[in-house]
């Protein structure tokens, strides 16, 4: 139908607008924290581009479902204005076939996010945590920050004054006690530079001195080298293969953990509880399509603007996006919420289905009537009650 393609098209072209602007401006805040991660470890920059697209899945999740509530309060609200509602009504156009590319667009988008907390983001937050812990290991493990101890654990400590504009450290002091047979060893040394031995980083320092102390008889050595090799491997800790939290787990690692460990035996509850709101949660996208649509298409329309509807369809779907994220996290803690959860997701979808058609519509404006009439009653009641 030809409206059904006016008004979807429309409806398409706002919400990717409002959720690439959305996107950016949370991508433009959050990346910051990224950015200070790399820098500091002086990894190349595509490193940072690629964190920073990884942590696309887990926004859209929260962005689209809102953009698309917004793109409907704003798409109808101007199409009221414009009188093209009220045009597509005397055309024979009934109240189905106004919201139909909303609902349509909001199976869509409720679809594709279901492919993204299922799949995609918890893949892509796997990724990001494998490439935090690389940056820390293998970039980290070798950059030294000038004027400060530099720790890597209870047993190396570099220190270094300054860093010279070819990559030479001036003023070291290293103290370091990683092997265990052997007493701790302090170094100091005039000048010293990283090199790499493979993929093993190794500090060389010049024109210094080593000292130990002997634990048999607490005498103190001296050894002056002009040249002298320390190996730091290990010196950021290798990565290591950890167990994964359900925000890493897709959805069928989540319906299907290894109760043999025992972590995931601890965990199997909160596991299912995720699995649950995995599956419902991408549907707050219709529930909040579906509140927009009855607030703004219910009842006669004022030409004079519709900000009373805005602002109550905004009202609900913060209410509802809140009490959404609120059973998820709850219901993690104590399974018992999930049905409430479940109610919740399915409640305002279904109401606004009964309310656009014409029996829910009528049923709707009749209690409003009711209601009119019995305060315009209590009005005139309260009136004749008072002194003249």
């Amino acid at each position: 139908m030809l409206v059904t393609r006016y008004l979807f098209k429309n409806l398409f072209a706002a919400t990717v607008f409002i959720a690439v602007t959305l996107t950016l401006v949370i991508w433009l805040t959050q990346s910051l924290k990224l950015l200070e991660l790399v820098a500091n470890s002086d990894a190349p920059m595509g490193m940072f581009i690629r964190l920073v697209a990884l942590t696309l899945p887990k926004f859209l999740e929260i962005i689209l479902p809102l953009s698309l509530a917004i793109a409907v309060i704003f798409t109808y609200n101007r199409l009221i204005m414009d009188n093209e509602i009220v045009v597509m009504r005397s055309c024979g156009v009934d109240q189905y076939g106004l919201a139909r590319p909303a609902i349509l667009l909001a199976v869509g988008v409720s679809l594709f996010l279901t492919l993204i907390t299922t799949w995609i983001s918890p893949r892509s937050f796997a990724l990001v945590d494998g490439m935090r812990q690389m940056i820390q290991t293998k970039y980290s493990a070798f950059l030294l920050r000038e004027g400060v101890f530099n720790t890597f654990g209870s047993d190396l400590t570099i220190y270094l004054h300054a860093r010279l504009s070819n990559g030479d450290m001036t003023g070291l002091m290293i103290y370091d006690a990683r092997d265990k047979n052997k007493p701790p060893t302090v170094i100091t040394a005039k000048k010293g530079r990283i090199t790499m031995d493979g993929n093993i980083p190794d500090i060389t320092v010049f024109d210094g001195m080593r000292q130990q102390i002997d634990p048999s008889s607490g005498a103190l050595s001296k050894l002056y080298f002009s040249r002298y090799t320390i190996e730091i491997k290990g010196l950021g800790g290798a990565a290591q293969a950890h167990w994964k939290d359900s925000e890493e787990r897709t959805l069928p690692e989540l319906l299907h953990p290894d109760m043999s460990n025992p972590k995931d035996r601890a965990h199997a509850q909160s596991f299912l509880a995720s699995a649950f709101s995995r599956i419902m949660t991408p549907w707050n996208a219709l529930d909040f399509t579906m509140i927009a649509l009855a607030v703004l298409l219910l009842g006669p329309f004022n030409r004079r603007g519709q900000h009373v509807r805005i602002v109550a369809a905004g009202a609900l779907i913060i209410l509802m996006q809140a009490l959404s994220l609120s059973l998820a996290d709850v219901s993690k803690r104590h399974l018992g919420v999930i049905p409430l959860f479940l109610g919740a997701t399915l409640l305002p979808a279904a109401t606004g289905f009964y309310l656009l058609h014409a029996r829910g519509e009528h049923a709707l404006m009749s209690a409003l009537h009711r209601w009119r009439v019995r305060r315009n009653a209590q009005r005139d009641d309260a009136a004749k009650g008072s002194p003249a």
